[in-house]
């Protein structure tokens, strides 16, 4: 019996990478990032995908596999280096290698456009049948998380994707002013390049 419980015990051990969470992903941002400013490198953006509560597991190159725990992060750092705009991605399970990405005007238009992206995206608001307005708290999971690091300016939002939309049985007061932001742009801009890049991500191991 002892040593089917060495066996089993060996078997976790080698298949099976502990769980990490968003602490996990954080310090690795935060690494990579100083490692950006070691090389003068001042200026970059990153953005963290997350959905509450999703879980995802990989199996990783050497046989192990790695979920995260709670809820799956994935975070994109952008940044400009030897005349390119590269991309990091990041997530519970570790670092993919960095990849140029074809827009070279992202840290440009985010240059262009401190104060505007610091403008914070607006509460979900519905007018009642009674033509009052009141502010309408839906439960949706799904969020997005910006840090700027730009032109000696550090700042930062997060916002519920629920509050770009009109899904609710009344109209989204905020909806164009949302939407209209320089912040959804720019979402916009680096979901583009994410999506091009998708099939390209490669993990370090």
């Amino acid at each position: 019996m002892k040593y089917l419980l060495v066996i089993i015990f060996g078997w976790i051990s080698l298949g099976v990478q502990a769980q990490h969470d968003k602490e996990h992903v954080d310090h690795l941002v935060s690494k990579f990032t100083k490692s950006l400013e070691a090389r003068n490198i001042v200026n970059y953006v990153y953005m963290y995908e997350y959905c509450n509560g999703s879980i995802e597991m990989f199996k990783l190159s050497d046989g192990r596999r790695c979920s995260s725990k709670g809820t799956y992060y994935k975070a994109y750092v952008f940044w400009n280096e030897d005349s390119e705009t590269l991309v990091k991605k990041i997530d519970n399970c570790g670092l993919f290698y960095s990849l140029p990405i074809i827009n070279k005007e992202i840290l440009s238009f985010v240059s262009a456009n401190v104060q505007q992206l610091q403008e914070k995206v607006k509460k979900y608001e519905v007018e009642t049948p009674e033509n009052r307005p009141t502010k309408q708290s839906a439960i949706h999971p799904c969020f997005k998380m910006f840090h700027f690091n730009i032109d000696g300016k550090s700042f930062g939002q997060t916002y519920n994707l629920y509050k770009l939309t009109n899904d609710s049985k009344y109209k989204n007061l905020n909806f164009d002013y949302n939407n209209n932001l320089k912040i959804v742009e720019l979402e916009k801009l680096l979901n583009m390049e994410i999506m091009l890049m998708k099939t390209k991500f490669r993990r370090q191991l």
